[in-house]
């Protein structure tokens, strides 16, 4: 499904509403199979262009909840599984693509250990007037072991600007990943009051 500026980030929620037809005929093929499909995104500066294709990195997600309404649209919602490179694309009957599963290493190392430590407490005392984080977010996120989980967690609830969220969704290096996070959170770049984009209507059509 192509998106102009979405980011699914891998443990993050998606709400969509299904109306396109095509977009439906995904969606019957997911709920007839593995109940997956994947977000892309391009730049919204060839969205309408027949013929396009997709930045290469996206991110493959699961359906958790579906519902379909009397019109034949429907709400639903996905998670991100992982982050995945797009080859051989294709736009017949909806977007279509080989896929390769990009997996994050869980190892770690005393710079990310660092990296790790200066974000924790940074969401633990944010600025004033600028914490929207859910009760007992920060607690959640000093008990995920992996970095790369921790980063993508974080990235997916804090990062609100459509630019730093597609700059982390496309960091493959964690280390470098998690620097980035650490940069946006302590720059003021990020308005942490800011409302996150309504999803909840397509986007992004061809």
């Amino acid at each position: 499904m192509i998106l102009p500026w979405v980011s699914l980030f891998p443990g993050g929620l998606l709400p969509l509403r299904i109306f396109e037809d095509r977009y439906r005929l995904m969606l019957k093929d997911a709920l007839d199979n593995h109940r997956m499909f994947a977000i892309a995104h391009v730049d919204e500066t060839l969205a309408g262009k027949f013929g396009m294709d997709w930045e290469s990195i996206g991110t493959l997600g699961v359906l958790r909840a579906c519902v379909t309404n009397e019109d034949g649209t429907s709400n639903l919602i996905l998670q991100g599984v992982v982050r995945v490179r797009f080859t051989n694309h294709g736009h017949e009957p909806y977007p279509e693509a080989d896929i390769e599963i990009l997996r994050d290493s869980n190892d770690t190392t005393e710079h990310i250990d660092r990296l790790r430590a200066l974000i924790q407490a940074r969401v633990q005392n944010p600025p004033d007037g600028k914490i929207v984080l859910p009760k007992g977010f920060a607690d959640h996120l000093g008990a995920i072991e992996s970095p790369a989980s921790f980063a993508d967690m974080l990235s997916s609830t804090a990062i609100t600007n459509p630019i730093n969220r597609r700059l982390l969704l496309d960091e493959l290096d964690v280390a470098s990943r998690l620097e980035l996070l650490s940069d946006f959170l302590l720059s003021g770049d990020e308005d942490w009051n800011a409302e996150p984009e309504n999803l909840e209507a397509e986007t992004g059509e061809e």
